[in-house]
C-alpha cells in the first residue's frame, strides 16, 4: 500500500510538480532590504563603481522600462543577494491597458 501524504494528493516519495520561482516586484526587494532609493544608488556606487539616476531606479520600480543586466546584478549587490537570483524572463501580470491593447507592467523573478 502506497504511503500518501495529507488529503492523499501526492504519494509520498514523488517528486512535486515543479513551479516557477515568486514574481517578486524590484520595489520590494529595495523595501525588504531597508533601503530607499537614495541609498540603493549610494551602495551600488560603493560597491561597482557604478551611477544610475534615482529616475532611472525609479522607471524600472515602475514598469516604466526595462533593466539592463548591469542594473539587475548591481541591485543583487546592493540589496545583498545571490549573483543571478533576478531576472526577467517571466511572463508578465497585466496591470493596466494603454488602449490599444498592449499591457504595462513591471518586475521580476527572484529565484
Amino acid at each position: 500500500m502506497n504511503q500518501t501524504s495529507i488529503k492523499g494528493e501526492t504519494p509520498v516519495g514523488e517528486p512535486r510538480e515543479l513551479k516557477p520561482p515568486p514574481y517578486v516586484p524590484v520595489r520590494y526587494l529595495r523595501i525588504a532590504a531597508k533601503l530607499t532609493i537614495d541609498e540603493t544608488i549610494a551602495r551600488i556606487r560603493d560597491e561597482t563603481g557604478h551611477s544610475f539616476t534615482r529616475g532611472a531606479i525609479s522607471a524600472v520600480e515602475n514598469g516604466h522600462r526595462g533593466a539592463s543586466a548591469e542594473l539587475l546584478r548591481a541591485l543583487e549587490i546592493a540589496y545583498d543577494l545571490p549573483p543571478g537570483v533576478i531576472d526577467t524572463t517571466y511572463r508578465p501580470r497585466a496591470h493596466r491597458s494603454n488602449g490599444d491593447g498592449a499591457h504595462l507592467c513591471g518586475g521580476a523573478n527572484v529565484a
